[in-house]
Formats: structure tokens, sequence, C-alpha cells
């Protein structure tokens, strides 16, 4: 599960940005939160709102940089091979990402900064028995081990300026640090910028009765009109979706009629290209990480994806969500609390983006927070006009 992401100088974001899945004391809604310890109340869902180009996006797209550094084509490049660097303007200062998240039990915090050229600085944390202890800190190519140091010494001289240690010492199988590496690799999934491909919802529909039937279930409680949905496998190609709808006549008959994935509407594709992955992290406890959570979905639709993580009794294995959005719709406070809702706002002198809670605001219980958002109380959304009015 995660805890919390830091970010500094990456794209739009200049200075430090913190992202927290630590629940507060607010006593609204409890029954959703996750418990992966006895001490510690964790988010299922964050909310990140926005004006266009705000910088909201960034915020994910750094997770997915960091990601990409660790399992992705960047872990896989070569010694002098340039690092995917993206600092705020022209600032030189390296890009710093650190996370914080729960695997297996115990707690992990992973950090590192980087440049175009090498990576600076990384370190890696645990809490096995509840006290903090290191496995692994290096700082300008010198390293500090507490543990099997002899074999990491070696492996930190075969691990090139522009390549993390991470990735390395799990290319050698180095059993200290193979627990942080899984959790990027088994627990964060990315629907991010373009439609999401269907392979795990068409997966599970091949798989078995039990998994087909539960995407249909979904599809029913959408309310698509779809009772049943085949694939065809070609050779070489994507395979063919073909869906049914079952029609009831005046006079009380049933006729059915079939259409390609192709011809339904885009939020049938949406909604369909989404529930297999969604179904997927449900089963797996992953981490989703989801750019526009409404494009081409009715609020209904949108608002039913958050409730399958925010009902305890169907994510039973401690799955989150991030995501951006503009639905106000879902600024409800009976549905998201006041820490699972999160702004993202440019600054007007330096163009940075600037990341907070609506917690911070400390806004009243029964309060009408998506009025409130709409007349800017919270900042967050875009100035229309020249009459000084932020308008809906």
């Amino acid at each position: 599960m995660l805890i919390q992401f830091t970010i500094e100088n990456h794209r739009s974001i200049k200075d430090t940005a913190v992202i927290s899945f630590a629940a507060s004391k607010d006593k609204s809604l409890e029954s959703c939160l996750l418990h992966p310890d006895e001490k510690k109340s964790l988010l299922p869902a964050l909310a990140l709102y926005g004006a266009n180009a705000a910088g909201k996006s960034n915020v994910l797209h750094a997770l997915m940089t960091m990601k990409d550094m660790v399992i992705g084509d960047t872990a896989k490049i070569s010694k002098g091979q340039k690092l995917p660097f993206e600092p705020f303007g022209n600032t030189t200062a390296p890009t710093s990402f650190e996370i914080v998240f729960m695997y297996r039990g115990i707690r992990y915090a992973y950090g590192f900064s980087f440049d175009k050229e090498k990576v600076h600085n990384e370190y890696l944390y645990h809490w096995p028995n509840g006290r903090e202890a290191l496995i692994f800190s290096r700082e300008n190519g010198k390293y500090e081990f507490r543990e099997n140091v002899n074999e990491q010494i070696t492996l930190s001289n075969r691990t090139p300026e522009n390549k993390l240690y991470l990735v390395s010492s799990n290319d050698w199988n180095l059993p200290q640090t193979e627990n942080a590496y899984k959790w990027f690799l088994e627990k964060l999934t990315f629907f991010m910028e373009q439609a999401p491909a269907s392979s795990e919802t068409v997966a599970h529909i091949v798989s078995g009765d039990d998994k087909k039937a539960r995407i249909l279930k979904e599809l029913l409680i959408a309310d698509l009109g779809i009772s049943d949905v085949t694939v065809k496998k070609t050779n070489g190609n994507a395979p063919v979706i073909i869906t049914t709808h079952r029609v009831e006549g005046e006079d009380g008959s049933v006729s059915y009629f079939q259409l390609l994935m192709e011809q339904e509407s885009a939020g049938t594709q949406r909604f369909f290209s989404r529930i297999g992955g969604w179904l997927q992290a449900l089963e797996n406890g992953s981490l989703l990480v989801v750019d526009e959570i409404e494009d081409s979905l009715h609020p209904l639709l949108t608002r039913r994806l958050i409730e399958m993580i925010q009902d305890g009794s169907i994510n039973s294995k401690g799955a989150q969500l991030l995501f951006t959005t503009h639905d106000a719709m879902l600024l409800d406070l009976s549905f998201l609390r006041r820490d699972q809702i999160w702004f993202a706002e440019k600054n007007e002198r330096s163009c940075a983006t600037e990341i907070y809670s609506l917690s911070t605001f400390s806004p009243r219980k029964g309060e009408n927070i998506r009025k409130g958002y709409l007349q800017g109380r919270f900042g967050a959304i875009p100035f229309i006009g020249g009459d000084g009015l932020w308008q809906k």
C-alpha cells in the first residue's frame, strides 16, 4: 500500500510536493479506510483536482517515471545513455523522487535524485521490527551497506552512474532489495493518456467461467445493456470482441443482437477496457494510477469504479486508487473524505505547481464542497474572463 509520494523538480513541479495516503483524524467514512497494521490507517482512494495545465497529471507522470527507472525501459539503459530528466524550467538541479509504502507487512522508504547524466543519490530503508534500518545508501558514487556488505560492494562496483542500484542489485538477485523492487513490479498499474488496452478484460473473459461472470456482473451493474461477451482470437492480430445485447419486445418476446466492440459507444468501450484491470488490481491489492478517470464515462460509471475501491467487502486485498479528475460531482463529503480530496494549482508568478489537500481548509461537516470549489474557495479552477469572477 502506498503511504506517501514526494516529488521535487519534475516538469511543472519545482519545489517539494507531497501526496499522502495517510488518513487524518477525520472520523467520517472510517469504514472505507485500510489498516495495514494496528497503528496505521490509509486511504483507499485519492482524487486530485485542478485546472487544465495546472500540473496534476505531472504528479502521476512523476510516479510513472519512477517506475520506468526501476522496471521499465530506462532500467535497461546502457552506460552513458541519458536519463529521463525533465526539470522545472531551465533549472539544472537534480530531480528527486521518494516513495513510502507497505509491502508484505513491512514499511519501506525508497528515493533517489538524478539528472540526465547520472544518479546523484539513492537510498532504501525498511522497518522490519518497527525500527528504522538502512538497507543501502548511495551519495555521489559512495555507498553504505549494513547487511551482506561484501556482496553489495561487488554489486555497487558493477552499477554504472546512470543506473539505479535497486535495479542492478535485483539483476543479481540480491535478497535485501528484492521486496522493494517487487513492489514496483507487482503493485503499480497505470491508466495514462491513451485509452488503456482491454487485454486484462479479455484475459478475464477467456480464462474461465468465474472471471467472465465477474466481468458480466459489472457490465450489468453499469447498465450497458450487455448480456454476454465473446472473444475470437485471430492469428497475429488483435482479438475480436463481440457483445451480445438482450432486447425484450412489448409482447414479452426476447431477442438478441450482436455488436463488435468498436461499434459500442466510447463510454462502453472505456468501461470495458478498464474493468479487467480494475478487477485485477482488486485481486492483487495493487495501486491504480488513473489520469482523467471520468474520460468518456457517465458520472455514475465513474462513481461505480471508485466505489469498488472504497467498499471493503469488494476491496479485501487493500487495493488503492490515485486519480486526476474534473468531475465536480465527486466532491461530496458523503462519498469522499476531506483528506481524500487534493488540489493542484499553478502559481501565477512562478508558474510552478502547488499541491495541497482539502483538509488544509478545515471545511465544516456537511458543507457543500462542490459549490465552494466551483466558486473558487479552494483554488485549482480556471480563471475565465476578465471581470474578476470565478465562473462555473
